[in-house]
């Protein structure tokens, strides 16, 4: 996590400055007044309050201001002060930016003025900068520096910011307990000296010290009161780092809460107008989107933070960034993107020639072609990646024991010529001593022997500063063999894990493979499908056209026979009995028309355009006008609106028709009836038809084989209904067909 410190003139701190401008008398000659110290002293503390909300920019031209008119005032220790403000700026604007020069001219002007307190602040900005380019050790060293010179003997919200930058730099190492250890120290310096700012930034890196702990809720806590610290103070640029915190910290609590406080601190950030402080918030919204799979609106904020890289020059930024947009147009399947930015990436470290940037490019890549199934590259890159890892492992140890050994060698040559001097001086005074013996001067001898007492102790402390050494240069060895050993072990996993690509890449093929015989399986099975139902086709149209033949035998082949029959009777009785003859004809008349009738229905029932219910009913109906209301028999036709989209196979039409034909035809013929009903409706999954009469009615036990009942029970037979016949003499007729529909 970054937490970015900053450098504020403290309401202690202008005390101490104006103190040190009016307080202390001139040594030098000066051409400036009061007033003019006064300016100055504005100007910087315009500075600090821009600062403070974030505008950068305007606290730089304040900056500039006040060291431009202490220059031409001459006043040395404004134009001190004013270096070590514009240095601050520079560091908050970038923690790389460049500012020796300008600490450097700090130092001198506060030797020439004997300036502890400037020169304290010299030493904490070096530190400081030097800490950002993780110069740690060195760091440490100025900011024990600063404090011994001045801060720690004059408490004020500068001995706050050394104690909370030395927290946050044991932070970034990784040593929690000396992060808190410091950030507490510093906390209790801004409670001392009430320094509201100073007091959000010690609680944000305290907060951020129970987060590498593992505690998210004491995390959350302080950062929720160092958000309403920095808008009590209206610190614009600290509000912009507290909630991208607090978004970090609700990551893995709520992904919408920490979208929502990201936003919250972009915005803080765009008010700052610092573009560097836009690029954390950016990556971090690419990562909460693509948590969410929501990889396009992840792929536009990186691309937003690619672009304030490259406007600012920061190739290693665009090395990393450029990596991630790649897996990003890969998961989207954009692959022409993904190569450009795989390319781009590849050119930025081939420049910077950096080998951990290779070692990322290449893990990588290894991901982007393992996502997208092509293993082989996939293997190829993964063996680049563990190549440069293994490099870099390598070399830091080689240097790190190279430096040892060096050290070593050169201190125990140092050790060994200053034991023969010892050993020198030990033979020189052990004369002495025997001459002082001989002398008789027991003092001079006491005295030599003391001496020898003494050089013998810092003999035998040498030798065991050697024996440590050799102990401590051991245990470097076996440290390195240990690191030697993991890199075996490092190298058996890259080989598991080429094995592992290796099997997948199997798996793969064999996947590829059974793909390919299932769709031919699955192919040779449809083409048999296609077959069979060919054939049933075939087997079915065979059993139309018998049907059909066979209509046309039954029904239109015996009325053909029948008037062949009369017309022969006709001719022979048409000069003896023209009467008789009349009816003759009138009777082939009937027939021509049954005959005509029946060939309508046989196409109608074929054609697939009539298998709705629908199509039936208007059948039927015109079939009872034909039939029934000529003979001026009142007709009630009543059929459920909800069957009317009920569709009938082709053969069930046709049986269902004759049935219908079959009773109204004899209800017309033989029943003498003046009214006749018929009602189509449905009953449970079954339709049912009803056509009844209150003609004359007929013994159902006593006509038993006329050919229209014989031909009704034949057809509700195929049909597989049930046909009721129910009549009495002289009470009517009822006949009910009831059958289940097939699906077409």
């Amino acid at each position: 996590m970054s937490i970015t410190t900053h450098f504020p003139f403290s309401t202690t701190a202008f005390t101490m400055l104006l103190l040190v401008l009016f307080g202390i008398p001139a040594a030098h000659a000066q051409s400036y007044s009061k007033a003019d110290s006064i300016k100055i002293y504005k100007l910087l503390a315009s500075a600090d309050e821009e600062a403070v909300t974030g505008s950068l920019d305007n606290a730089m031209r304040f900056t500039q201001q006040a060291l431009q008119w202490s220059k031409e005032k001459k006043m040395l220790r404004g134009e001190g002060f004013a270096r070590l403000k514009e240095a601050d700026i520079t560091i908050q604007q970038s923690t790389t930016g460049k500012i020796d020069h300008l600490v450097n001219e700090g130092i001198q002007i506060a030797t020439r003025l004997k300036d502890s307190f400037m020169l304290a602040l010299a030493f904490y900005q070096q530190g400081q900068s030097l800490m950002y380019n993780e110069q740690h050790a060195d760091a440490e060293k100025l900011f024990h520096k600063a404090l011994a010179l001045y801060f720690e003997k004059n408490i004020s919200g500068y001995t706050g910011l050394v104690y909370n930058d030395m927290g946050y730099m044991f932070g970034v190492q990784g040593e929690l307990e000396k992060q808190a250890h410091w950030i507490l120290k510093a906390i209790r310096v801004y409670d001392q000296v009430q320094d509201l700012s100073g007091m959000a930034t010690a609680t944000s890196n305290l907060a951020a010290v129970y987060h590498g702990l593992g505690r998210s809720v004491e995390a959350i806590r302080y950062t929720r009161q160092t958000i309403a610290m920095r808008e009590k103070v209206g610190d614009i640029a600290g509000l912009a780092t507290s909630y991208a915190n607090l978004s970090l910290f609700l990551r893995q609590q709520s992904i919408d809460s920490a979208i929502k406080y990201q936003e919250i601190s972009t915005r803080y950030a765009e008010k700052t107008g610092v573009k560097a402080r836009l690029v954390p918030g950016y990556d971090n919204m690419s990562v909460l989107m693509n948590m969410q799979k929501r990889k396009v609106d992840a792929l536009e904020y990186i691309k937003k933070s690619i672009a304030i890289c490259r406007e600012m020059n920061d190739k290693l930024g665009l090395a990393n960034k450029t990596r991630w947009a790649a897996l990003l147009c890969g998961d989207l399947k954009d692959t022409t993107a993904a190569m450009a930015y795989f390319k781009e990436s590849y050119y930025i470290s081939a420049q910077l020639n950096n080998k951990t940037l290779w070692r990322d490019f290449y893990g990588s890549k290894a991901a982007y072609y393992k996502n997208q199934g092509d293993f082989t590259n996939a293997y190829e890159e993964l063996k680049k990646y563990h190549l440069y890892k293994d490099s870099i492992v390598n070399e830091a140890t080689q240097t790190n024991i190279a430096e040892l050994q060096t050290k070593y060698e050169t201190e125990k040559k140092d050790q060994s010529i200053a034991t023969l001097n010892a050993e020198q001086k030990i033979r020189k005074l052990e004369l002495e001593k025997q001459k002082a013996v001989i002398a008789g001067n027991r003092e001079e001898a006491k005295r030599k022997q003391n001496e020898i007492d003494l050089l013998v102790q810092s003999k035998q402390l040498q030798e065991l500063k050697i024996k440590r050494q050799d102990e401590e240069l051991e245990k470097q060895l076996l440290l390195s063999q240990a690191k030697e050993q993991k890199l075996q072990l490092a190298e058996k996993e890259k080989s598991l894990q080429a094995h592992e690509l290796r099997a997948q890449a199997q798996l793969r093929n064999a996947w590829i493979i059974g793909t390919i015989l299932l769709l031919s399986l699955v192919v040779m099975l449809f083409n048999r499908y296609q077959l069979k139902k060919k054939l049933e086709q075939q087997k079915e149209l065979e059993k139309i056209r018998n049907d059909i033949a066979r209509d046309l035998h039954d029904d239109i082949g015996s009325t053909l026979t029948s008037i062949n029959i009369l017309s022969k009777v006709s001719q022979n009785n048409l000069s003896r009995d023209i009467n008789k003859s009349a009816t003759i004809l009138e009777n082939i008349t009937e027939q021509s028309q049954q005959i005509q009738q029946a060939m309508s229905d046989i196409v109608w029932t074929i054609r697939p355009d009539n298998d709705k219910l629908e199509n039936m009913v208007v059948r039927m109906r015109e079939y009872v006008n034909h039939t029934l209301e000529c003979k001026n028999i009142d007709v009630v036709f009543d059929v459920d609106n909800d069957i009317l989209q009920q569709t009938l196979a082709m053969e069930q039409r046709r049986d269902f028709f004759l049935v219908f034909k079959e009773a109204v035809n004899n209800a017309a013929k033989y029943a003498q009836a003046t009214t006749v009903a018929i009602r189509l409706s449905r009953q449970n999954n079954s339709l049912q038809l009803t056509v009844s009469d209150n003609g004359k009615g007929f013994d159902t036990g006593r006509v038993t084989s006329t050919n229209g009942l014989r031909s009704m029970r034949e057809r509700s037979t195929a049909l597989g209904a049930t046909l009721n016949i129910q009549s009495a003499p002289q009470a009517g007729t009822t006949i009910t067909l009831r059958f289940l529909p097939s699906l077409l």
